[in-house]
């Protein structure tokens, strides 16, 4: 009998076995890599089944580096900093590695006392003396780590090796496999080395640069003095032109990404105009045409992405004089079918959020868990409190940094695990507890309330026959404000009050307000009713958006819901519209959208209710025929 092929392990399997077996700082990367790979849209029975594969894992939660604009962006709306992504990334990648062996067999090769060794010794003692970078000695590790794996020592190590494990591995590692050889390549220049080191250079050549560096230098001067122009708001009288403020980062980079791959393209297309120098000439209407027929035949761009990108390149044109090339560019958006479809795609909601409601939607326990969330997370935190009570562990006493310090490690390791978890369920109950009984704001305008201060958007009225609260936010701090006041409108203030036996909002907070916040040591130095972790840097500073992704991933999934904070709005919508409790004008009036806005996001939770009217009317009307003929025979 043939033996059956070993079953591929899983992330679940991956979890399972750090849980039972990991240590502390592996039992931390299990929640870090489900952040990261929540923020690629993987979560749930999705992370469950992902296969513990290290080149697997790099292609669905890449690494960032470089210029990666369509992994930056996705950090960017995770509301995730740079350096926390790479955090995440790293964990996951840890985690798998810790399962699969990969990590034991990587210290294997570190610890062996082979030709390396010798190298890396005299190395050191360079690095010592000052005469080698240290960042130079860190840089070997990824070489020197492949070389072991394939048994080349450095004296019989050739450019044709290096080159074929730079064009075979991924992408994240190119770069690191890159530095070293250049490192190894240096150190020619010590005579005494050379014996240590292989016979001929290792270091390939060199790729070509970044998209705007390619560019010939007039080309690039002249895109950045034309996103200038373009990225600021616009001013319809000339004389009031020099008052136009400059549009936010993001903005700009939008600008310079479209027009800097314009140019690039054409000149692959066109290698004779990479000796122009005048900007405004390589926009004739064939050169559109060519260029922006490139990007759909393309398979790495994405439709939307270059449906946007045209976008801002026909506002860059118009604003910068070129009218007539502007308008030819906006109008192929709506004639080429993969702009056209790039366009749609934008105007309704992405395919993963989607699949995330109709989850929801079909599974009545997790359509229940959604609405009752919070006062899940708040069991969780009482009890963690009285846990840590039951253990001799002041909590309020210990949490400042300078009594954590005076504990032994051991009681300093405990009370810091209880610490965290009990701020964590008491933010994530707050914060559901705000978003589900009263709306689901944006994180950036729940995370900034200020419940105290001159400029207070939360109003505490928590005493009294009928404690409520009220929360008010100026159109200046909300992501549509200009539209709101363009029109004369407000978003409606929000009221939170006991409406009924289910209704734990008031009572969450008021828990929240006296026994997880003054957790945080510097709660008292600033008015926001979500304090920072660390130090308040002034008198509103609030929670780090970055640690709240992190507590939400966490929390939701010890319930189990996987979630990340948009999903308030999105469960929000969608359970309302498909149980029709609640009207597209009404929703939008909570949300403080557009009725369109609405619309366009969650028309497809009607469209499915109707169709499910139709079949169970239909069903209905067919059993009563049949039920009227057999009563006939």
């Amino acid at each position: 009998m043939t033996n059956e092929p070993t079953k591929p392990m899983t992330m679940k399997d991956a979890v399972s076995h750090i849980e039972a077996h990991g240590t502390k700082s592996q039992q931390q990367d299990i929640r870090k890599a489900r952040t990261a790979f929540v923020i690629h849209g993987i979560e749930g029975p999705d992370f469950d089944i992902f296969p513990a594969i290290l080149t697997e894992y790099e292609k669905a939660v890449p690494k960032l580096h470089g210029s990666m604009p369509a992994l930056q962006a996705l950090v960017n709306a995770a509301g995730v900093s740079n350096e926390s992504y790479k955090q995440f990334q790293r964990a996951g990648r840890r985690l798998i590695e810790a399962v699969t062996g990969a990590q034991a067999e990587k210290a294997e090769r570190k610890n062996r006392d082979d030709e390396w060794a010798v190298l890396l010794r005299q190395v050191d003692l360079l690095v010592t003396a000052g005469l080698v970078a240290a960042q130079d000695r860190v840089a070997m590790t990824a070489l020197v780590d492949t070389c072991r794996a394939a048994d080349v020592d450095p004296a019989i190590l050739t450019l044709d090796q290096a080159e074929n494990w730079i064009s075979t591995t991924h992408v994240a590692q190119r770069k690191s496999l890159r530095k070293g050889l250049k490192v190894l390549d240096n150190l020619r220049g010590f005579d005494r080395l050379r014996p240590l080191l292989p016979p001929r250079p290792v270091t390939p050549g060199s790729r070509p640069a970044s998209r705007l560096t390619t560019l010939p230098e007039p080309l690039q001067r002249a895109i950045n003095t034309w996103v200038d122009v373009a990225a600021r708001t616009q001013v319809k009288d000339p004389g009031y032109a020099h008052l136009a403020e400059p549009l936010s980062e993001s903005t700009r980079a939008g600008y310079s990404a479209a027009t800097s791959l314009y140019v690039k393209t054409l000149l692959d297309l066109y290698p004779g105009l990479s000796n122009e120098t005048d900007l405004s000439r390589l926009f004739t209407e064939d050169q559109v045409d060519c260029v922006l027929a490139a990007w759909g035949r393309n398979e790495a761009h994405k439709a939307r992405t270059m449906a946007s990108y045209a976008a801002d390149l026909g506002a860059l044109l118009q604003r910068n004089g070129l009218t007539e090339a502007g308008s030819y560019v906006t109008g192929l958006i709506a004639v080429l079918p993969h702009l056209v479809e790039g366009r749609f795609a934008g105007n309704a909601m992405g395919p993963k959020v989607k699949r995330w409601c109709e989850t929801l939607l079909r599974d009545p326990q997790k359509t229940n868990l959604f609405q009752i969330q919070h006062v899940e997370y708040y069991r969780r935190a009482l009890e963690t409190l009285a846990a840590a009570k039951r253990n001799g562990h002041d909590l309020p006493h210990l949490s400042p940094p300078e009594v954590l310090a005076t504990l032994s490690e051991t009681e300093r390791g405990a009370v810091k695990k209880a610490l965290r978890t009990a701020r964590m369920f008491g933010v994530i109950a707050a914060y559901s507890a705000i978003a589900l009984e009263g709306a689901p704001f944006r994180r950036q305008n729940m995370l900034s309330m200020r419940h105290t201060g001159p400029s207070k958007t939360m109003f505490l009225h928590l005493t009294g026959r009928s404690p409520h609260v009220i929360i008010k936010f100026p159109n200046a701090e909300l992501k549509n404000g200009k539209f709101l006041s363009e029109r004369g409108e407000e978003m409606e203030a929000i009221t939170i009050e006991k409406r009924g036996p289910g209704d734990h909002a008031v009572e969450i907070i008021r828990f929240y307000l006296t026994a997880i916040r003054p957790l945080f040591p510097e709660a008292d130095k600033t008015h926001a009713f979500f304090p920072p972790l660390g130090t308040a840097s002034s008198n509103n500073s609030g929670f780090a958006k970055e640690t709240f992704y992190t507590w939400l991933a966490e929390a939701s999934a010890e319930i189990g819901l996987p979630m990340n904070s948009h999903n308030f709005r999105h469960g929000y919508c969608s359970i309302d519209i498909n149980e029709g409790r609640r009207s597209m004008e009404d929703l939008a009036k909570v949300l403080g959208d557009t009725v369109a806005v609405v619309q366009r996001n969650y028309a497809w939770v009607n469209a499915k209710q109707s169709v499910l009217n139709v079949q169970r009317d239909t069903a209905r009307r067919r059993a009563e025929i049949l039920k009227a003929r057999g009563a006939v025979t």
